[in-house]
C-alpha cells in the first residue's frame, strides 16, 4: 500500500465537503484491493483515524448508518483476511484514543458506530467458517492494552459489553434465513468466549465486571441454535481456579454457575481444549503478575539509587543550593517546633480536602502530621523520624509546598497586591545550572504570604447620570413602541434675512 496516496486521501477524508468525502471513501476501497501483503500498522491506524473523523463530520440520522455500515464493508475490498482482522483492531484503538474527546452531540453516533463494527466483526468470522486463527486474533483485539478496554474509553467498553450478545444474536437469525451461517462448534464458541472471561478475571474495574456479567457471560450460556457446553465447562473449570478468588470475580463467577447447570455433551476434546484454556488464562495472568511486580522492585530499586546517590553528594547539614534561614523566620515569630523547624501543614495545608490543592502538598501534609505522631508517641529513634528530621528532607518540603502555592495564583485568586508574584524567588547562576540547583528565600515567600493586603475592588458603580423621564407612544405606523424625543434649542443662529 503507497503511504503518500493513504495519507492524501486521509486529508480527504477529514474534509469539511460531503462530496470529498465520499469521493475518497471509494477511493480507500480501491487502494485497499490493490494491498497483497501485510499492511503496515501505523498506516492502517491513521486512515481509520481519518474514517473516524469523516464519521464525525457527517450529520443526519439515516446519513451516520449509511456511512458507518459503508466503512466497516470497506475492509471486504483487502484480498489477505488477516488485513481484514487488523483493520477491525486499528479501528477500535483509533476509537478508543478519540473517545475522551466525544461531546454529548455526538455520542448518539459513536455509539450506533461501535454496535455496526461489532456486526461487521462477527459477520466476518462467519464469513471465515469461525476460523480458530482468526478467532485468537479476535481475542488479542478484545484483550489489546490500549484498545477497547483502555481506561481512557470506558463508555467504549460499556457500548461493546452491551451490544456483542444482541449482534451475534441477530447475525445468527439472519444468517440462517439466508442459508449463510457457518457451522459454530462447541470448541470454536469455547475459544470465541475465551477473551471475555480471561477479561473478567484480570479487570479491575467493578462496573465494567457487573456489565460483563450481566449483558454477555450470562446471556452467552443460552443461545439458542448455538453449542454451549464447552463454554459451561471452561466457565465450571474456571471458577474453581485459584486466580479466580478475588471476590468481585468469585461472586460474579457464582452467578455465571447458575446458568451452567446444564451441560449435556462431556467429550474428551471438549474437556482437554476447556483444560488447556484454563492453563492458559493462568499463566498470562501469573506472567502480567510477574512482570508488574518486576516493573514495582526496578522501580524502587531505582528510586532507593537515587536517594543513596543524594545522600552521598550532600553530607552537610544544609541542602547545598538552599538558603538557611532559620534566624529570619524564629524573628518573624512563625510556628516552629522544637527543631527550629516551621509546621508545615499548619502553615500550607488547608483545614478541609479541597481538590485545587496539588497532591504533593497533600502529601507534605500528611509526613508533617506522621513526624508529629512519631513524636509525640515516644519513637525518637525511629528510622523514618531521622529521615524527616533530616535538613534536606525539610528544606525540600518547603520548597515543594512553596511550589505548589505559586502555582495557585493567588494575586489573581484572592485580589491581593501585586507583591504575591514574588512568593518564590529561585535563583540560577552559572555555577549550579549544569546540576539544576536552585535556591529560595524562604523568608521573603513566608513574609509575602503572611504581610499581603488586598486591593481595592476593581467592580466600580456605575457613575449613571440622572435621566429625565421618557415619554412613550406606541408607534401605529411601524406597530411599535418608541420614544418621543426631547426637544433640544438648536444653537445655530440662522439670518434674519
Amino acid at each position: 500500500m503507497d503511504a503518500q496516496i493513504a495519507q492524501k486521501l486521509c486529508h480527504m477524508l477529514a474534509s469539511c465537503e460531503e462530496a470529498t468525502r465520499t469521493q475518497a471513501l471509494d477511493n480507500m476501497g480501491k487502494l485497499f484491493a490493490q494491498a497483497t501483503g501485510p499492511v503496515d500498522e501505523l498506516t492502517l491506524l491513521k486512515i481509520t483515524k481519518a474514517l473516524y473523523y469523516m464519521l464525525w463530520m457527517t450529520d443526519k440520522p439515516l446519513k451516520v448508518r449509511k456511512v458507518g455500515v459503508t466503512i466497516v464493508e470497506t475492509q471486504g475490498h483487502f484480498v489477505d483476511r488477516a488485513n481484514r482482522l487488523k483493520f477491525f483492531w486499528a479501528l477500535f484503538r483509533s476509537l478508543s484514543m478519540e473517545w475522551p474527546t466525544l461531546d454529548k452531540n455526538r455520542l448518539d453516533k459513536m455509539l450506533l458506530f461501535v454496535r455496526i463494527v461489532v456486526a461487521g466483526v462477527l459477520d466476518l468470522l462467519n464469513n471465515g467458517g469461525w476460523d480458530r486463527n482468526e478467532i485468537e486474533e479476535f481475542g488479542k483485539i478484545v484483550l489489546d492494552n490500549e484498545g477497547i478496554f483502555n481506561k481512557r474509553s470506558m463508555g467504549l467498553a460499556f457500548q461493546f459489553l452491551q451490544v456483542f450478545i444482541d449482534e451475534f444474536e441477530a447475525n445468527h437469525e439472519t444468517s440462517v434465513k439466508k442459508k449463510t451461517w457457518s457451522k459454530l462448534s462447541a470448541v470454536g464458541y469455547l475459544h470465541l468466549m475465551k477473551p471475555f472471561l480471561h477479561l473478567a478475571i484480570i479487570i479491575d474495574n467493578r462496573n465494567i465486571l457487573n456489565t460483563l456479567g450481566m449483558y454477555l457471560l450470562n446471556r452467552g450460556a443460552s443461545i439458542s441454535g448455538v453449542p454451549t457446553d464447552g463454554y459451561k465447562l471452561l466457565v465450571k473449570k474456571l471458577a474453581q481456579s485459584p486466580c479466580a478468588s478475588h471476590s468481585n470475580v468469585k461472586a460474579m463467577f457464582e452467578q455465571l454457575l447458575e446458568h451452567c447447570d446444564d451441560v449435556q455433551s462431556t467429550s474428551v476434546e471438549l474437556v482437554k481444549q476447556a483444560t488447556e484454556v484454563v492453563a492458559a488464562i493462568e499463566l498470562a495472568v501469573e506472567g502480567a503478575k510477574t512482570s508488574n511486580s518486576g516493573h514495582r522492585k526496578e522501580t524502587k530499586r531505582n528510586k532507593s539509587v537515587a536517594i543513596s546517590e543524594d545522600v552521598d553528594m550532600d553530607d552537610s547539614e544544609t541542602a547545598p543550593g538552599l538558603v538557611d534561614v532559620s534566624d529570619v523566620l524564629e524573628a518573624e515569630d512563625y510556628d516552629m517546633d522544637d527543631d527550629n523547624y516551621i509546621n508545615l501543614a499548619d502553615a500550607f495545608s488547608p483545614r478541609r480536602s479541597n481538590s485545587k490543592f496539588g497532591k504533593h502538598l497533600k502529601e507534605v501534609a500528611t509526613l508533617d502530621t506522621l513526624r508529629k505522631y512519631l513524636v509525640s508517641s515516644g519513637q525518637d529513634k525511629h528510622q523514618l523520624l531521622e529521615k524527616l528530621n533530616s535538613p534536606r528532607m525539610r528544606r525540600q518540603m518547603t520548597l515543594l509546598a512553596l511550589h505548589n502555592i505559586r502555582w495557585l495564583n493567588p494575586d489573581r485568586k484572592f485580589k491581593c497586591a501585586r507583591k504575591l508574584h514574588k512568593i518564590m524567588t529561585i535563583t540560577e547562576t552559572a555555577d549550579n545550572m549544569p546540576s539544576r540547583r536552585r535556591s529560595i528565600d524562604v523568608a521573603k515567600a513566608l513574609h509575602n504570604i503572611k504581610h499581603a493586603k488586598p486591593e481595592k475592588s476593581i467592580l466600580r458603580k456605575r457613575n449613571r447620570k440622572s435621566t429625565e423621564t421618557k415619554h412613550v407612544v406606541f408607534n401605529l405606523k411601524n406597530n411599535q413602541v418608541a420614544t418621543i424625543p426631547k426637544k433640544t434649542r438648536s444653537t445655530l443662529t440662522m439670518p434674519m434675512w
